[in-house]
């Protein structure tokens, strides 16, 4: 299916932006796309979210895939053995690398995303919904899933920063799968944590129905960096052209 995309990445009121994203196709036209947002606590975490990025990015160009499961399990491996890369690294010169990730690739009709932290991935659908297609890794995930407290409430917990799991803090990694139908979806938002604690899921569906990729990018970023731009701020939408009855 025809796949269309934009993305940015800006630091806020951040000294740095520890965030690294990208947004790519290979030769069989295929969409690869990766958020890391790096560890704030961890003096090497841009590196590793960086690295993590580049590394896919330079790979993806060049690769085309059989079907569906040759290209997921290639893609599932790759993380694995870039954070066990990352973790000796880390290991090595004692010096801490945790990043988050969320990515998302395409194969004919098909679509996976990956992740492990708490940076996000969307799908909107054709029946003008959207959700959380990911799983957080977090404190507060955690207590959500357990109905011991609300998404309202994980905006304020003192502890809402604290990861359950990110790449390179440990040998062995539990990536959460998600599987579906693309012709299921309009957009996919790949975003880091900076967007969705200072935005409204309703606030961000409405600026991605409503505006051209490019412009709902900035907005969702502008808006972010008004209200405070407390984090780094990055997000990724792609559209399925095969998808809806409007192209913005």
């Amino acid at each position: 299916m025809p796949l269309v995309y934009s993305y940015n990445s800006n630091k806020g009121r951040k000294e740095k932006n520890e965030d690294a994203i990208a947004v790519m196709k290979n030769k069989q036209g295929e969409v690869l796309a990766v958020v890391c947002d790096g560890v704030g606590s961890h003096s090497n975490a841009a590196y590793s979210s960086n690295y993590i990025v580049a590394t896919l990015e330079k790979e993806w160009q060049n690769l085309t895939f059989a079907n569906f499961n040759n290209m997921k399990n290639w893609l599932c491996d790759k993380i694995e053995k870039l954070n066990l890369e990352l973790f000796n690294k880390s290991q090595e010169k004692n010096k801490k690398m945790g990043t988050t990730i969320v990515t998302l690739a395409t194969f004919d009709n098909q679509v996976v995303v990956y992740n492990i932290g708490d940076s996000s991935a969307y799908g909107l659908t054709k029946d003008n919904e959207m959700s959380v297609v990911t799983v957080e890794d977090s404190f507060v995930g955690a207590l959500i899933s357990a109905g011991a407290i609300t998404q309202e409430e994980a905006k304020t917990h003192p502890e809402r920063h604290v990861l359950t799991q990110a790449l390179a803090t440990r040998d062995n990694i539990n990536l959460h799968t998600f599987i579906d139908d693309l012709s299921k979806y309009d957009y996919f938002l790949l975003c880091s944590d900076g967007l969705t604690n200072m935005m409204e899921n309703e606030e961000i569906q409405d600026i991605v129905r409503n505006n051209e990729l490019s412009i709902s990018v900035e907005k969702l970023i502008e808006l972010c960096v008004n209200r405070g731009g407390v984090d780094n701020i990055s997000v990724a939408i792609i559209k399925n052209l095969g998808g809806v009855n409007h192209d913005k």
